[in-house]
């Protein structure tokens, strides 16, 4: 299982080994990444904050924090106030050298959403997000307990992250209700945040990109939990989709012998 970002045109997830190339967003120009994280207040809470109970609340007024964080993925939700399209910027590195980033954009007024950002190991990250105007957000890490079981029905607003899913090793019909510009970009991802890759590891699934197709057919390699992230950029829209196995065609045996005299 590995953590590659996924091709998207909204989302932009960069993902490094020595280090971050995004400056974080309030440290000044003398200051570096690793020297903010030494003198920033560290956070706990993770490691014993129940599944979705907030771990941290940034705003406009105080965009950045540092946390101590265990393997798995946090969830940022946002609350934009801005009358107009604003970009929404974040990045999250590590002491040891990890770092991901991304940009997005919201329409306002009073957009709501959410995103996931995997942590591959405990460390201590700092957060930082930046975002014109007024907003909240919020994080929590991902509920992987109680995952439902298919079919899955999923449905939500423009970019978001739906609850956990159990998934068995084998072959799905992916289905959606809104298609074209109507549809957010999906992505399946794994429990820990890797992207779920086709068979030939070229996209990751379900792979509508821009067709008008109203299901795809896709490949779990290995049972497990799973979640749905949808990206919607400039105008969202509510969404629905559902997740059901592949029907079992039954073998068709031989048929039944027949006998007769032949004269």
């Amino acid at each position: 299982m590995k953590f590659f970002p996924g091709p998207t045109l909204f989302l932009i997830l960069c993902i490094l080994t020595c280090g971050c190339t995004q400056p974080p967003a309030t440290p000044s120009a003398e200051t570096s990444p690793t020297a903010a994280l030494q003198t920033s207040p560290i956070i706990m809470a993770p490691t014993t904050s129940a599944p979705g109970s907030a771990v941290a609340v940034l705003s406009d007024s105080q965009p950045n924090t540092t946390l101590a964080l265990n393997p798995g993925v946090i969830i940022l939700s946002f609350k934009t106030e801005s009358a107009q399209t604003v970009s929404f910027n974040f990045d999250l590195f590590s002491r040891n050298g990890y770092g991901a980033g991304g940009i997005f954009y919201t329409k306002g007024p009073f957009f709501n959403g959410s995103i996931p950002l995997p942590v591959p190991k405990t460390d201590v990250y700092m957060l930082n997000i930046s975002c014109p105007g007024r907003w909240t957000t919020i994080v929590t890490r991902l509920d992987v307990e109680n995952p439902l079981k298919v079919p899955v029905n999923l449905s939500g607003y423009g970019t978001t992250v739906t609850p956990v899913f159990y998934l068995e090793k084998g072959e799905y019909i992916f289905e959606r209700n809104e298609t074209g510009v109507f549809s957010p970009q999906y992505s399946l991802q794994y429990a820990n945040g890797s992207y779920l890759y086709d068979v030939n590891n070229t996209y990751v699934q379900p792979g509508f990109g821009f067709s008008e197709a109203p299901f795809r057919f896709i490949t779990i390699p290995e049972s497990g939990i799973y979640f749905l992230s949808t990206m919607d950029q400039q105008n969202p829209n509510i969404w629905n989709v559902s997740i059901i196995p592949v029907p079992i065609i039954p073998h068709m045996g031989p048929g039944p012998l027949i006998t007769q005299n032949i004269k």
